[in-house]
């Protein structure tokens, strides 16, 4: 089977589905992924060199900040429903969707499967009539939001005069008890445990500092690889030694982004680390301070590591809500307001019991392998229907 997958260029989009492309790849399928160009060396690093990069489309901050010069607002300055469904549904389709369908046309799929946030592959699937897929990486979005994403969806293909396709099923990353009581699910789903981002082959830990000591808690402090910010991350490790609190803490610096070494007289011993996978970075940690995205949050509940969470943007909120509601997470609203959240968390038992348990109950769902059977299944049965 050849399998294209799409995504917006940006490791949170792409990183997710990782496992199946893996997986697809050992099981002897051919494997592609449509993004922006600017994403091919991460794809070949941290998914896999077989994996070939179909390039289309600007790199999503370029676009996002069009937008901006155009409209005075976008989904990175903005995230409201309307900014959110006017870049994603419309803008980078436009400005993708016939470099995107002509490299996937060349390239000859038999199944398009396109991360949450991407529109570009319902048009591949609908140009080349072959079944449409989804892949989830965190929970439900808000009613606003799914409803402006819908309306601008079908506005668009109007204008274009395309019909898109049916979703024929949803591999789904994000467990259902996480989600909040009472949200609908809808469309066929196939389960597949989550797991933190590792290497290719093998995750391997973190080497530890020179001289820690064993009996200090260990922190990973993160902002994933978009947002960013110096200056945030050297307030909410000032806010972590004003508690006091004796941690080695390892804080993540993409792109030189990143906070200093603590002073000598400080409690917390601070290591700065350029980017890792998410698996490698969670090994032997207490606890993790993050703003809330989708990776990060899942990846420490795969995990069993309780948090601080200090949501900045996009689907941060949410992430964090449906952690806190695990039990597992305190959300804080500003980065002086991190330290004593997180003294709260390596104090309080029930949090990283909570955390424990809902590791225990990710363990419980289908490997990838599974999943990935039973897409198989799923993409035969439509295939056949359609001849």
């Amino acid at each position: 089977m050849r399998i294209v997958f799409t995504a917006n260029p940006l490791p949170g989009h792409i990183v997710p589905m990782v496992p199946l492309m893996r997986a697809a790849v050992a099981a002897g399928h051919r494997v592609a992924l449509v993004t922006g160009a600017d994403a091919a060396p991460f794809v070949h690093a941290e998914a896999s060199p077989d994996v070939e990069v179909l390039s289309a489309g600007p790199p999503t901050l370029e676009g996002m900040a069009d937008m901006q010069r155009a409209t005075g607002a976008s989904p990175a300055t903005a995230p409201r429903p309307d900014t959110i469904a006017e870049y994603f549904a419309v803008r980078r389709v436009v400005a993708t969707v016939d470099d995107a369908v002509g490299a996937a046309r060349a390239w000859r799929p038999d199944v398009v499967v396109s991360e949450s946030l991407d529109h570009i592959g319902p048009y591949i699937a609908a140009a080349l009539g072959v079944p449409f897929l989804r892949h989830t990486f965190g929970p439900e979005r808000p009613a606003p939001v799914r409803s402006a994403i819908e309306a601008a969806t079908a506005r668009l293909a109007a204008e274009r005069d395309v019909v898109l396709p049916p979703v024929i099923a949803w591999i789904d990353l994000y467990p259902g008890f996480l989600e909040a009581p009472g949200t609908v699910r809808p469309g066929r789903r196939i389960p597949v445990r989550p797991t933190a981002h590792g290497r290719i082959g093998a995750d391997v830990a973190l080497p530890p500092a020179a001289g820690a000591a064993p009996a200090r808690p260990s922190v990973l402090l993160t902002m994933g690889t978009v947002f960013t910010s110096g200056r945030l991350l050297d307030r909410m490790v000032a806010s972590i030694e004003a508690a006091g609190l004796p941690v080695d803490l390892v804080v993540t610096a993409v792109d030189g982004v990143g906070t200093g070494p603590s002073s000598s007289d400080s409690p917390v011993r601070i290591r700065t680390v350029g980017f890792r996978p998410l698996a490698e970075l969670l090994t032997g940690v207490d606890a993790v301070v993050t703003v809330g995205g989708a990776g990060t949050v899942l990846g420490a509940l795969v995990a069993g590591v309780p948090m601080v969470v200090m949501p900045l943007g996009a689907d941060h909120p949410v992430n964090a809500a449906r952690a806190e509601a695990a039990g597992a997470a305190v959300v804080v609203d500003g980065p002086e307001a991190v330290g004593p959240a997180l003294r709260h968390v390596l104090t309080t038992p029930d949090l990283g019991r909570s955390a424990r348990a809902a590791a225990d109950r990710i363990r419980a769902l289908p490997p990838v392998e599974v999943a990935l059977a039973e897409v198989e299944q799923v993409v035969a049965a439509a295939t056949r229907e359609s001849v």
